[in-house]
């Protein structure tokens, strides 16, 4: 029997429909490919951003991938206002290669972006970088880990720099607003004082311009000019019934970070409230100020100090401990660990023999917990309080091709004795938690326990 063939235009039309339903089948089975180019290119940053983590991010056996991706997941689902589930189990069922652009660990990011624009035409992918970025930071349960915008980072980086920096431009005075007005109150030795500028006085105007009215940031800009020059301030003084006029050279202001006092027994108390540029030389002026009286033992506290400048930090320690000393180490994002040691201080003053006890809480913090560490290991110090916060990493800005930024530890530090400073935090010797008390010198529990331990360590007559 001779079996026909379908006529021509038979054979077309049916052809044309098996085509018409594979092309419906792929549809339903796979419907991210559909879309796949826009989102992959609307989530690049995305994709940079986990590039950038990868390479930066302090210690890559601490990296981890699972717990960063479900961060970026669940802010992007709830950007989209989807709940996880039956959502996220229709994404582990489709099919089909992402773009080669999109970095294995998100894929299914990529694919619930894909999914959901597969169904919202309207939506744009581009929403969700930022807020599956800052998700990606969350999941690294690092809390000083922070995204910023492109609008967020210059202002940020500008704050944390002067936040380290010993000095700035300026008349001297601490501005606050109060009761609508800006009152002022002079630093020390400043401009402001010598030019007789008294605390409370209220500043009406600058450069003979009505500042009435005006918000404190405002205020401040007008103020700030160029080293050497002068401005003129008019203030309102209680006693006066006219406001005065006086003229105010700008110069170069240093910022205060340690403060010190003899106190009663030959004992020191020295308070070091962060580590800015110049904190080290601060250190040395108050140890020479205090060593003038004999101190046979010294207090040191460093609670509630946010870190800072870790070359600060170096510099601090290094007053209390020998040439050479290590101070710690660093250990990048290669794993190699760099020894810190003590340098060499023809300067440094002759404190062998000065019993020291040092206060920590849970918001001493990166360098100051270093120095806590360094302090204690070498046996040079006795600690007193409460275990410190756990975060002796070395931050830095990651830019991103978009102006945005991540703000990321880069580095761990090491105690001397080889214990990584981690999230465990330090713990003190001697643990005090801290509570007002009516007796002892101090009025306060964790100073009092230092204080009494020091003491009793010393001869009765002195």
């Amino acid at each position: 029997m001779v079996q026909r063939l379908p006529s021509f235009p038979r054979y077309i039309a049916i052809i044309a429909a098996l085509v018409a339903v594979l092309a419906l089948l792929a549809c339903s089975s796979a419907p991210e490919e559909s879309n796949a180019e826009e989102p992959s290119d609307s989530l690049a940053l995305v994709w940079e951003a986990w590039e950038q983590i990868s390479k930066s991010y302090a210690g890559a056996d601490s990296l981890d991938a699972g717990s960063v991706v479900s961060g970026a997941m669940r802010r992007t689902l709830e950007l989209i206002d989807v709940v996880p589930y039956p959502f996220l189990t229709e994404i582990g069922r489709m099919r089909g290669q992402a773009p080669s652009n999109v970095p294995g660990e998100l894929v299914d990011l990529w694919r619930a972006v894909a999914m959901h624009q597969a169904s919202n035409p309207d939506f744009d992918p581009s929403t969700v970088a930022e807020e599956a970025i800052a998700g990606m930071l969350e999941g690294l349960g690092d809390t000083s880990a922070v995204f910023l915008t492109a609008s967020q980072y210059p202002l940020a980086k500008e704050s944390l720099e002067g936040g380290i920096e010993g000095s700035y431009l300026g008349i001297g005075a601490r501005v606050v607003s109060q009761d609508d007005q800006i009152v002022l109150f002079p630093f020390s030795g400043s401009p402001a004082e010598n030019a007789g500028v008294l605390p409370g006085d209220i500043l009406v105007a600058v450069g003979g311009v009505s500042v009435v009215g005006q918000g404190m940031q405002e205020v401040v800009d007008q103020v700030a000019g160029p080293k050497g020059t002068k401005i003129a301030l008019d203030l309102l003084r209680a006693g006066e019934p006219e406001p005065i006029r006086l003229e105010v050279f700008r110069g170069d202001i240093e910022l205060q970070s340690v403060a010190s006092q003899l106190i009663p027994g030959g004992i020191g108390y020295l308070r070091i409230a962060r580590f800015r540029d110049n904190t080290g030389q601060q250190v040395f002026s108050a140890l020479e100020s205090l060593n003038r009286f004999d101190v046979l033992a010294l207090i040191v506290d460093i609670r509630s100090n946010p870190g800072g400048s870790a070359a600060a930090a170096k510099e601090a320690t290094g007053q209390f401990l020998p040439d050479g000393s290590v101070f710690g180490y660093l250990e990048g994002r290669d794993g190699k660990r760099i020894e810190e040691t003590i340098d060499p201080n023809e300067d440094r003053l002759d404190l062998d023999d000065l019993l020291i006890a040092v206060l920590v809480n849970e918001q001493t913090v990166r360098e100051a917990e270093i120095m806590a560490a360094a302090l204690q290991d070498s046996g040079r110090a006795t600690l007193f309080g409460t275990t410190t916060f756990g975060d002796a990493s070395s931050y830095e800005f990651v830019e991103l091709s978009d102006g945005s930024a991540m703000y990321l530890p880069v580095s761990r530090w090491y105690a001397p004795s080889g214990k990584l400073l981690d999230r465990s935090g330090l713990k003190p010797d001697f643990e005090v938690v801290s509570q007002l008390e009516s007796d002892g010198y101090g009025g306060e529990s964790q100073f009092n326990r230092a204080y009494e331990f020091l003491d009793g360590q010393l001869p009765p007559f002195r």
